[in-house]
């Protein structure tokens, strides 16, 4: 998540969802925005599964078009969980981590999604290639000496990486190491 990490999304009243990185300005996020939206169905699928599971089902429909159905899928995440503008609390701060806001929906209380995709409960259960990628950072070895041990691109290991400081919630990899440690998982 570090592409994004320091990013606000809101919602304009028109339903449209915009992506300002700090510094930099805002822009509406379209089918276009691949990176953007490659990025967030990663950390989707992998950090709340349930809500990946619930969106892609119920975007299936557009399913034979790829782009505009990840667009979609991300597009309904960032609404249901980003809402305002809001400088003083950025949605995904400098760690990578997602910073989830109440966001005002006429279905409040009511919405079959609510708890799934909006305010989606964190999987905290490590994969086994993110124990491999956490034992080895453990291990004192770099991002790059992963990667070569695993036979997976550094980008990989990076993503791996933030998972693990996300479903750990962790800030750092000093802290990453420090539980490794302090919780006897070698």
């Amino acid at each position: 998540m570090k592409d994004l990490a320091n990013t606000e999304f809101y919602t304009t009243p028109e339903g449209e969802v915009m992506v300002k990185p700090v510094g930099q300005s805002a822009y509406i996020l379209t089918e276009n925005c691949r990176d953007v939206i490659c990025e967030m169905l990663a950390a989707i699928r992998e950090r709340y599964p349930k809500a990946h599971t619930a969106l892609m089902k119920l975007y299936s429909s557009s399913s034979m078009n790829r782009i505009a159905y990840e667009y979609k899928v991300v597009h309904r995440f960032i609404r249901c969980n980003f809402g305002e503008y809001n400088q003083a609390s950025i949605d995904i701060n400098h760690h990578g981590v997602f910073q989830f806001e109440e966001v005002g929906c006429p279905l409040r209380g009511e919405c079959p999604l609510e708890g799934v995709v909006c305010k989606p409960e964190l999987d905290t259960q490590l994969t086994d290639r993110e124990m491999e990628v956490f034992r080895l950072y453990a291990k004192n070895l770099q991002t790059e000496q992963i990667a070569d041990e695993l036979h997976i691109s550094p980008c990989t290991v990076n993503r791996h990486r933030e998972n693990i400081k996300a479903k750990l919630r962790v800030s750092t990899v000093g802290e990453m190491v420090a539980y490794w440690y302090s919780n006897h998982l070698s």
